[in-house]
């Protein structure tokens, strides 16, 4: 298996780390995904008007979530595409999710972009973009 295919495995399987996460509210495997130690971690949720800045921040948002739901029924990503520049890479990806907040029902779908970099010979999230599903169906014309 030639490096990059391999390199590609392994990113796949940390988004599939992320959906798992999320689809379990497990914050142990939500957290193992990033690179604690970057000095610029960036995330942004589409509930979120300004963006979370470092790894305190990400782990008090995973912490607020997780309290704040109380059961997740789907978790679902789709149309992963990702792409690799030497030890950094992106990932994109759709997701569906459902659960419970308050006794109320809540889903959301949104967009995600993740950038990673290889840290130690692994794979790590240093920025995270999620972003609702646009309002427009736009075909590409053909």
């Amino acid at each position: 298996m030639s490096s990059s295919s391999q390199d590609r495995q392994e990113i796949a399987a940390v988004i599939e780390q992320y959906r798992r996460g999320f689809a379990t509210m497990d914050v142990e495997v939500l957290e193992a995904i990033w690179d604690q130690d970057y000095h610029n971690i960036i995330y942004l949720a589409q509930e979120m008007a300004q963006p979370v800045y470092g790894w305190r921040g990400v782990e008090q948002y995973y912490r607020r979530v997780s309290g704040f739901l109380e059961r997740v029924s789907a978790m679902t990503v789709s149309d992963l595409s990702l792409d690799l520049f030497g030890d950094v890479a992106y990932a994109y990806c759709n997701f569906h999710f459902e659960g419970e907040a308050q006794g109320q029902s809540h889903s959301a779908d949104g967009r995600v972009t993740f950038i990673l970099h290889r840290k130690r010979g692994t794979w790590k999230v240093i920025h995270y973009h999620e972003s609702a599903p646009g309002p427009l169906a736009v075909t590409d014309g053909s």
